[in-house]
């Protein structure tokens, strides 16, 4: 076998070196022949060492593979070992996809370059022949503005759907954060436990609702009620706390 002659160029890691040595010995990946590609391969991470370039730990698992599967051609076969095979297998399994990536990516590549050189016009603004403002008015009185203007109205009138349109009154609703706090200190004041969704059936609206939930959470952060679930999604109990004043009430 002639020597091999190797010129290092950067590669995006150890399939595209394996690609690339498949490439210049004109083999299929199916057909790979792991003497030849296991020497070319172990040149090629001589050449790195001797460049003092850095050789990243995946192109050392991958020399580990092809030497695991050389030893394994050359020594003799038992029954109880794992085939050499399927170590090959995997092998070419690997390197399949990493080119089937790899001719995808070009492609997408490819498309990009080609979309950078697609240009389009900029935007300009056609220029008509300039009128004199006495030329536009000429012949125009009060009562054609005034016809015209009704006309533009009226048009605008007929654009609104009237019948789409319906009117509610909305009522302001307000509630304190202090009021909601001593009514949920008297519930637990008459009750020793309350739950949290039978509060959210008693409020009448969505203010009232988030009132309700701020006042539950300032209460349990002042330790005047606690706050309990058994598991996700189960019913939320609420009680007094060790700082509950409601027995006053």
């Amino acid at each position: 076998m002639e020597s091999l002659q190797l010129q290092i160029s950067n590669f995006e890691g150890p399939f595209d070196l394996l690609l690339h040595l498949l490439k210049i010995n004109k083999m299929k990946i199916q057909e790979i022949r792991i003497s030849e590609i296991t020497s070319q391969y172990l040149a090629y991470l001589q050449g790195m060492k001797e460049l003092d370039l850095e050789i990243a730990s995946e192109f050392l698992l991958i020399a580990s593979t092809l030497l695991e599967i050389k030893s394994r051609e050359m020594l003799p076969k038992y029954v109880e070992e794992v085939d050499e095979e399927e170590l090959k297998e995997k092998l070419v399994l690997r390197i399949e996809e990493y080119e089937a990536f790899k001719l995808l990516a070009e492609s997408l590549g490819e498309r990009y370059d080609e979309d950078l050189l697609i240009f389009t016009k900029r935007a300009e603004t056609i220029v008509g022949d300039e009128v004199s403002l006495e030329d536009l008015l000429r012949g125009v009185t009060i009562d054609h503005l005034y016809i015209t203007y009704k006309s533009l109205m009226n048009r605008q009138k007929e654009k609104v759907n009237r019948s789409a349109l319906r009117t509610k009154i909305m009522e302001r609703e307000e509630y304190k954060i202090e009021d909601k706090m001593e009514e949920l200190e008297r519930l637990l004041y008459e009750n020793r436990r309350v739950n949290f969704s039978t509060l959210l059936f008693q409020t009448k609206s969505k203010s009232e609702c988030i009132v309700f939930f701020l006042a539950i959470l300032e209460l349990s952060r002042n330790h005047r009620i606690r706050v309990s679930q058994s598991e996700v999604f189960s019913e939320i109990i609420i009680e007094k706390g060790a700082e509950h004043g409601s027995e006053s009430l």
